[in-house]
């Protein structure tokens, strides 16, 4: 299958007539009278991978243990070989869901600020927008507030994350209820520009 992939494949006939620093020969497979393009600059026969097979290598590969990037583009490459190797693989290994469900990945980290205590009652809240969630009856984020001096979270639901939709929101939703604010603290999100 490899083999007959590898006569249309354009990306193959570039690296063929170009200086890529492989050494791409062509090997016959021992099961068929087919021959198969293999790099053979590493001392050990790396078969070019068409376009058609790559995600497949991918999956079998990464799929074994869900190991980051770097350990799955040197899995691929100690075994096979093609032009956007790196590249692909970074892509693929950020849309793996179970990489992203399992794997920690590192946050920015911020000094923590220092707010004055609060002198009024309900005068200093901290808002954030939550979602994108899974769509419930028309609402897919909620805007949360909390009272800085006890703590009281309030939730609203909103159907998008517009400026407009958060500050309609927080006026519907606290402002009409515990009155306006003196100070609000938010991440300087846009949806709060």
């Amino acid at each position: 299958m490899a083999a007959i992939a590898q006569d249309s494949d354009v990306e193959l006939r570039s690296l063929l007539g170009s200086g890529s620093g492989l050494e791409l020969k062509q090997l016959s497979l021992p099961s068929s009278k087919r021959v198969l393009y293999c790099d053979i600059s590493t001392g050990k026969a790396r078969p070019y991978v068409p376009e058609k097979f790559r995600c497949r290598v991918f999956e079998m590969l990464h799929g074994l243990s869900h190991p980051g990037v770097k350990a799955t583009t040197n899995l691929i490459k100690q075994r096979f070989v093609w032009k956007s190797v790196n590249k692909d693989v970074q892509e693929w290994c950020k849309f793996c869901i179970p990489c992203q469900e399992s794997k920690i990945h590192r946050h920015t980290k911020s000094p923590l600020g220092l707010f004055k205590l609060p002198n009024a009652r309900f005068n200093h809240v901290h808002i954030d927008v939550v979602g994108p969630l899974l769509l419930s009856k028309g609402y897919n984020f909620v805007l949360t507030c909390i009272y800085r001096f006890s703590r009281w979270p309030e939730a609203f639901l909103m159907c998008n994350q517009l400026a407009e939709t958060v500050a309609q929101t927080m006026y519907t939703g606290w402002i009409s209820r515990f009155g306006l604010p003196e100070i609000i603290t938010s991440d300087r999100g846009t949806n709060f520009e």
